[in-house]
């Protein structure tokens, strides 16, 4: 089953529940930036998060490959290179740190941004790729004024290592329960 960019949007709708489109108008402007670009840019902003997750899991779904020239810009979906690479890329210009190969060389990608594609584009993600970015740009929607979701990436699994959630305290509450 394929999804549209509407689709999308419409499914980060039913999560934030504003299927109405009254939390998030339609519109949006300089007065009012709610709106579906706002959603789109929660969206763009779930794909780099996903996105750097799985490469730096080494996800091999995420391997792309390019020729490297000297003085050229890194692809735009370009995260960091998979393996050791005689290559430095410095403001996102290749240089190489001896003599020049014309070898190519493995990196990491980013899946392509959903506001890159038009309203009715079928995207070329995968189910679960896109499942778990709308589910992040409901989260970041959802927490707009909040700057801390660490909680919310722990219930998508997505958190700390070793959890990040509250520990039950035990002592003194269980000794006063106790005790009345």
């Amino acid at each position: 089953m394929s999804m549209t960019r509407n689709d999308l949007i419409a499914l980060v709708r039913r999560l934030i529940a504003d299927e109405q489109a009254a939390g998030f108008t339609a519109g949006g402007s300089l007065e009012q930036p709610e709106g579906t670009q706002e959603l789109l840019n929660y969206l763009d902003r779930a794909v780099a998060e996903y996105s750097g997750r799985e490469a730096s899991r080494g996800n091999p779904r995420f391997l792309s490959s390019f020729v490297p020239v000297k003085g050229d810009k890194v692809p735009d979906d370009f995260l960091f290179f998979a393996g050791a690479v005689p290559i430095s890329v410095d403001g996102g210009i290749v240089d190489f740190y001896g003599p020049a190969s014309t070898l190519p060389a493995r990196y990491f990608a980013r899946l392509p941004y959903i506001s890159a594609f038009k309203e009715r584009d079928e995207l070329p993600h995968r189910q679960d790729d896109l499942m778990t970015v709308a589910a992040l740009a409901a989260i970041y929607a959802l927490n707009k004024q909040e700057y801390n979701v660490s909680q919310d990436l722990a219930l998508l699994g997505m958190g700390p290592a070793g959890g990040g959630a509250p520990v039950a305290v035990s002592g003194e509450q269980g000794a006063e329960r106790g005790a009345s």
